[in-house]
């Protein structure tokens, strides 16, 4: 019979007490979840490719970039620049009535509208005359779903980097639900340098580039586009307007939603802060090269922050406030949704086991936002039978 040889008291007491904190951690550790562990993964993957079909700017042209932000740093930020957090954001003249053309995806149908932006940086600004020379730039286009019969409420849906056409815009922001079952009217912006305002030459990703003074006008005239836009909605039936956006779309609505009276507004997947999310991607060489140029110093960071929601205060009520999120969001990263959270008063927020891609088909997504929708008395909780052939 061999005999069990016990550990000295001390060995015994010190194995406790180090194993205890591993026991509690293993205990409160959770596995990632399927659907986690998948929208990481696609993340990930997109994020490699656009990493790869990047171009790395060179020397020069980082040289370039931070003379310009310099400059313009000194335009708008230096005594006697811009007059108050928000000024950056000129009220836009009103939206005449547009022309419309019929459009279909599938079951549904839809009008599409184009009007002159009329958008221009100041006439001493360092990037103007780049940004005026975007041509298809000039014309801003949208799509409408609208019902027939007594008026409804408007969502303007804002989309995402890279979209910009009914094709991945209507699926994504699941047009079809919003707008038959919740009985809501929708409107879909084309941001600047997006889907048919694209300049040629310019990747779909482009906006968010190191062309940071670029970043600066794109949001900023989003911003403009979509302030003309609502005001046109209100005016068609005086009912309520609210703003929904995903990623990039949720950076302009939220800074819409700032400058302007909206009745809702949810922003999906948000980034809020464009330098801290260039820092985060950039590669330890290319971040090191962008600091030295002045390219992710406090004056540029300074800068970008006129068009950043986080240098304004919503303008929406608290509970029509709405924010969701993925824990595994790869590219606008959580860190952003909460930065958004915090500075909005800690409103409604979800988060959900997924990843930037995935937020378009998740299902607690699809519930939050129509939880949102309903809780602002845009729509009451039922089906709604619409007859398709009428649907504009």
């Amino acid at each position: 019979m061999v005999r069990r040889v016990r550990p000295p008291l001390f060995v015994r007491r010190l194995g406790r007490t180090a194993a205890r904190p591993f026991r509690h951690r293993h205990r409160r550790r959770r596995r990632p979840s399927p659907a986690l562990w998948a929208g990481t993964a696609i993340d990930a993957a997109v994020l490699r490719v656009m990493v790869r079909g990047g171009r790395v700017p060179g020397e020069a042209e980082l040289a370039r970039v931070g003379e310009e932000l310099a400059a313009a740093h000194h335009l708008y930020l230096s005594p006697g620049g811009l007059e108050a957090p928000g000024s950056f954001h000129r009220a836009p003249p009103a939206l005449e009535v547009p022309t419309f053309e019929d459009g279909r995806l599938r079951s549904l149908r839809f009008h599409r509208f184009a009007f002159d932006s009329g958008y221009e940086p100041g006439p001493d600004d360092p990037g103007r005359a780049r940004w005026l020379s975007y041509e298809a730039n000039r014309t801003a286009h949208a799509v409408v779903l609208r019902h027939p019969g007594p008026p409804r409420p408007w969502l303007i849906c804002l989309h995402g980097l890279g979209t910009g056409s009914p094709g991945l815009d209507l699926p994504g922001f699941r047009a079809a639900r919003l707008h038959r079952q919740l009985g809501v009217n929708l409107i879909f912006p084309v941001l600047p340098l997006h889907g048919t305002r694209r300049h040629p030459g310019r990747g779909r990703g482009d906006f968010l580039s190191y062309e940071l003074l670029d970043v600066l006008h794109g949001v900023s005239q989003a911003v403009w586009d979509t302030r003309r836009i609502l005001a046109w909605a209100r005016s068609e039936d005086d009912q309520p307007v609210g703003l929904y956006g995903m990623s990039l779309g949720a950076y302009v609505a939220a800074t819409v939603a700032s400058v302007e009276d909206v009745d809702l507004v949810v922003a999906g997947i948000p980034i809020c802060d464009v330098p801290e999310l260039f820092a985060t991607h950039a590669g330890p060489e290319l971040r090191a090269r962008a600091e030295a140029h002045g390219l992710l110093g406090e004056p540029a960071r300074a800068l970008l922050r006129t068009t950043s929601p986080l240098a304004l205060a919503p303008r929406v009520p608290p509970d029509r406030r709405w924010v969701c999120a993925g824990r595994g969001d790869r590219m606008a990263t959580p860190a952003q949704a909460r930065l958004l959270h915090e500075h909005w008063g800690r409103p409604e927020l979800l988060w959900y086991p997924g990843g930037h891609v995935s937020f378009v088909w998740s299902r607690s997504v699809g519930a939050f936002v129509r939880r949102a929708v309903i809780g602002a008395g845009f729509a009451t909780d039922g089906p709604l039978t619409v007859n398709l052939t009428q649907v504009s």
